[in-house]
């Protein structure tokens, strides 16, 4: 004879269908949120060692500032003193090399600053989790440091091409009258790049005063010919009025006045 055991468990009903889906559903809802926490825990974490690292490359960065600075200081006199040395010759063309104004110097050193731990954390979305106006003064600075870079490798090369003759003969005495005036030339190129390199200076100090304020916008305007004196405050006024009018017509008066 056949046993006929009834069934351990009751006939499933769609009561216990949709039971059994909602306990499922509500499982895997926890599972993910749980995944979800954890994520957003590993990356707290991660930016909290991303911006230790930062403010690390940012202290190391304004000793590289500090120090490019004072770079920046010494080719700004050794640049004034190649010009006056060929000012010297050129007014006195038999001067003893000993009684010149100085030595020749055309040299500088490039631009430095650190920048690996930004590039990872651009590279590895961690700016994308910091508040907008943090992430934006980061990068700018970053720019910034970049075009003086660009900057300082521009007058480098401009450097190298003033003292070509002098490579060969370093006395500037030696040189005819014409590779004078080309030396001389180049050398004005050279302090022109110079300069430009050094009112980014001004700009980095300007809108990062937490870096060193050796080199200012006062600062280059100490350094240079006064362009702006009493006797040309009639002159200034003409010019300002000229500005504002042309502003007027194609901007309006409030970006005028900004000017």
């Amino acid at each position: 004879m056949l046993d006929v055991h009834p069934p351990h468990h009751p006939t499933h009903t769609w009561k216990d269908f949709f039971i059994h889906i909602a306990t499922i559903t509500v499982g895997l809802l926890i599972a993910v949120g749980l995944e979800q926490t954890v994520e957003r825990l590993h990356q707290r974490y991660q930016l909290r060692e991303t911006r230790e690292a930062l403010q690390r490359e940012r202290e190391a960065n304004r000793h590289h500032v500090d120090r490019n600075m004072r770079n920046w200081l010494a080719t700004q006199a050794a640049l004034k003193t190649d010009l006056a040395v060929f000012d010297a010759i050129r007014q006195h063309p038999s001067l003893p090399r000993g009684e010149l104004p100085g030595v020749l110097r055309y040299g500088n050193s490039p631009f430095l600053y650190d920048h690996a731990v930004w590039d990872a954390a651009v590279r590895d979305g961690m700016v994308r989790l910091m508040p907008l106006e943090e992430a934006n003064a980061d990068q700018e600075f970053y720019q910034l440091a970049e075009i003086m870079l660009g900057q300082s490798l521009t007058e480098w090369d401009a450097l190298l091409d003033a003292d070509r003759y002098l490579l060969v003969d370093g006395d500037p005495t030696h040189l005819s009258m014409d590779e004078r005036a080309e030396t001389v030339r180049l050398t004005h190129i050279a302090y022109e790049k110079h300069i430009q390199f050094g009112y980014s200076y001004g700009r980095l100090a300007s809108e990062f005063p937490d870096f060193p304020q050796t080199m200012t916008w006062h600062t280059m305007a100490s350094l240079l010919p006064p362009t702006d004196t009493p006797a040309l405050a009639a002159a200034r006024r003409r010019s300002d009025e000229s500005i504002r009018a042309l502003v007027n017509q194609f901007a309006g008066p409030a970006a005028a006045d900004s000017h």
